[in-house]
Order: structure tokens, then sequence, then C-alpha cells
């Protein structure tokens, strides 16, 4: 009887300290606050998106209301704010090989993407739209999805996606690039018929280049969802706190006054 209190005694501590160790197992590497606190910087990657985050062709800085976001959760953190250039198509994979700790660019939260990254709340709400030639004779999306027509997309994105998924007879034309006014001039030197991306890209690159001669077509908005900052999978402690990060830049109104400081008219 007591060998048989002893093996059960034993066996009740091996069964705990294995739950133990998968426990600890199942958070380890979910440090990554500790991991920004101590290195004293927080590396935010960025691709281009107006009016999340742009480089500036003046000072070769990233700016944006994204990048402001960035700003001050390293402020919040209390460290200092990198910011990594990124493409669209590269976001994920410098994400994932530990070039930038947090995905803070208007990425749609897809279920393709999620099995690669952990996202956080939705930061906001888009669709996508497109642009064509002001005199290529196209005003809705049927005189666009026919054979000989093209869609210029940047590679990579959830607008190659969408786009493979929605045209079944115009061709999909994805360009290698990280400057959304390539996609653009596609269109404009008739290279592509047409253009698409993020509803208020859209808008802001036709209204801005009048030169280009785009204008965006009618029809209610492609695609609407949310989109969000992404963090490796696993680091649940992070991405809690960017979650109340956010609550908190809303309820004191920053995040509509960092919106509103790079859609001003």
């Amino acid at each position: 009887m007591k060998l048989r209190h002893i093996l059960s005694a034993v066996l009740a501590a091996t069964i705990g300290l294995s739950a133990g160790t998968a426990l600890a197992d199942d958070h380890e590497g979910d440090s990554l606050i500790q991991e920004i606190t101590e290195r004293g910087v927080l590396r935010a990657c960025h691709a281009e998106a107006l009016p999340w985050g742009i480089k500036d062709p003046k000072t070769g800085e990233w700016v944006g209301s994204d990048v402001e976001a960035a700003n001050h959760l390293a402020e919040t953190m209390g460290v200092k704010a990198e910011h990594v250039d990124t493409a669209w198509a590269t976001l994920i994979p410098s994400l994932e090989t530990g070039k930038c700790d947090i995905v803070m660019a208007p990425m749609f939260a897809t279920p393709e993407r999620a099995m690669k990254v952990l996202f956080a709340d939705p930061a906001g709400f888009e669709s996508m739209s497109i642009a064509v030639s002001a005199d290529s004779g196209i005003t809705s999306y049927a005189d666009l999805d026919v054979d000989g027509k093209s869609v210029a997309v940047i590679s990579g994105t959830a607008d190659e996606s969408f786009s493979n998924r929605y045209f079944k007879k115009a061709e999909v034309k994805p360009s290698v690039t990280d400057k959304l006014a390539t996609v653009f001039l596609e269109v404009a030197s008739k290279r592509a018929d047409a253009v698409l991306t993020d509803t208020s890209t859209l808008h802001r690159m036709v209204k801005e280049n009048a030169p280009m001669k785009l204008m965006v077509l009618g029809g209610d908005p492609l695609n609407p969802q949310g989109y969000s900052y992404a963090v490796r999978p696993g680091e649940y402690h992070f991405i809690n706190f960017v979650n109340i990060w956010q609550k908190f830049i809303a309820r004191e109104g920053l995040k509509e006054m960092w919106h509103n400081k790079f859609t001003q008219e």
C-alpha cells in the first residue's frame, strides 16, 4: 500500500510538472514587450499607403497617421521608434524574420495572413476602388472586366489577391514595387487600363496627380473589410497591450487628429 501511495504521488507530481512545462512552452516567446524595453527601440514596419504612411521625397523620412501612431506607441513604452522600410510584399516576411516588431500599415486582416501573424483589433475599415484613364470610355466595372483589358496592382498585396478573384476576364498585372505611383503610371501611360487599390489612396492619388488624367470608376467601393496592425504569433501580451493602447488613443482623440493631419484639403 505504501508503495502504491508513493507511486501515485510521484505520478501526480510528474503530471503536474509536465502540465507546468507545457504551459511554459505555450507562452515561450511571449516576451516582446521585455525585448523592446531592454533594446530601447520599437521597430515598426511601414509600406506606402496614403494617408497612413509614405516616404517624404524631400526628407526621406516616413510620414503619415500610422507613423504618428508608431511614435506614440513607442513613447508609451518609454522607448524610441524606428521606422523600417518595407514593401507590401515583404511586410509579413520582415515581421517573421525579426526585421521589425510590429507591422503598422493598413494591412487587411485576411484568413491567409492570420495563419502567419497575430492581428490586433481593427485599426479601421477600408474598401477598394478602381481608377481608369479619363478618355478610356470605361464607365463601369463590367466595361473593364472583358477580354483585352488589364488592371494594374502592386504585387504581394491584398489588392492582387482580390483582383485575381474578382476579375473573370480582364488581365491582372502585378508590379513588383514599393512605390504607389508605379501602378498609377501604368494607367497614365496606357500600359494598363485600370489600377485597383484601397479607396482612400486611390482618391487621393487621382486628386493630387491631375496631369495623369485619371478618374475614379463609378460604382460601389469593393471588398470592404477591417485593417489591422500585426505581430509575430505567440506575442499575446504585446497584442493585448496594443489593443488597449488603441482604445486609449481613440478615446483621447489622437487617432482622429493624426488622420485629419494627413487628409487636409
